[in-house]
């Protein structure tokens, strides 16, 4: 009859599993988190230049509606996000088509 495991290699076992899950999940947040970014810098490319509210509420709305699987057109993203936002409330889609605005082109003088 075999012996069965001992209990610190299913120890070593487990914590070897863990390290294996910890390393791959931090791996593919990252990879996640800049693929969102810079579906993100499509619609704005002063992104990293925002307020970090700005920041933070467009990429909450990027990961709701998990802009990466759309195409990397400016259009579907505002789109994507504008969703969202409109599900997420009346306060949330006016935020959201204030940031969404065209920046006003500066006056040319004569």
């Amino acid at each position: 009859m075999p012996k069965p495991p001992s209990l610190l290699a299913l120890l070593a076992f487990l914590v070897v599993l863990a390290v294996f899950g910890v390393v791959g999940a931090k791996y593919m947040l990252g990879s996640h988190s800049d693929a969102t970014q810079s579906q993100l810098a499509l619609a704005w490319p002063q992104l990293a230049s925002m307020p970090e509210p700005e920041r933070a509420f467009l990429t909450e709305l990027a990961l709701t509606c998990n802009v990466v699987a759309r195409p990397a057109v400016r259009a579907d993203v505002l789109d994507c996000l504008r969703a969202t936002a409109t599900g997420m409330g009346p306060a949330a889609a006016a935020r959201f088509e204030r940031l969404a605005a065209p920046a006003p082109t500066p006056a040319t003088t004569r």
